[in-house]
């Protein structure tokens, strides 16, 4: 059974390409927006991309016209949330980092 934060990393994707749809967006859209390759686009939703920067994931983030936070919030959406007591603390610790990361990125 998976923790809440491989359960987020692993819909990310999904988040993305929800947000990348509801504004008409192709992949091709999507990385000139956000300044990345289109071979990377689709990795995170081939291949689940765990090593997706918080730099990067800001990136698309502003190309979806949306915040790090909500597709965050988004991938931790799964038609059956599973939330594991001993997995809480991991989660704190992916929390905690997430928060000082984003407060590293410059506000334009």
């Amino acid at each position: 059974m998976k923790g809440i934060v491989i359960e987020v990393i692993d819909n990310l994707g999904a988040a993305i390409k929800k947000g990348r749809r509801s504004l008409r967006m192709t992949q091709e859209d999507l990385a000139e927006f956000s300044s990345l390759s289109v071979n990377f686009i689709s990795k995170i939703k081939r291949t689940g991309n765990q090593n997706i920067s918080i730099q990067k994931l800001d990136a698309i983030a502003k190309a979806l016209q949306t915040s790090v936070i909500t597709l965050i919030d988004e991938s931790s959406k799964t038609p059956e949330p599973q939330v594991f007591a001993s997995k809480l603390s991991n989660d704190r610790v992916f929390l905690d980092k997430l928060t000082n990361d984003m407060k590293k990125i410059p506000v334009e």
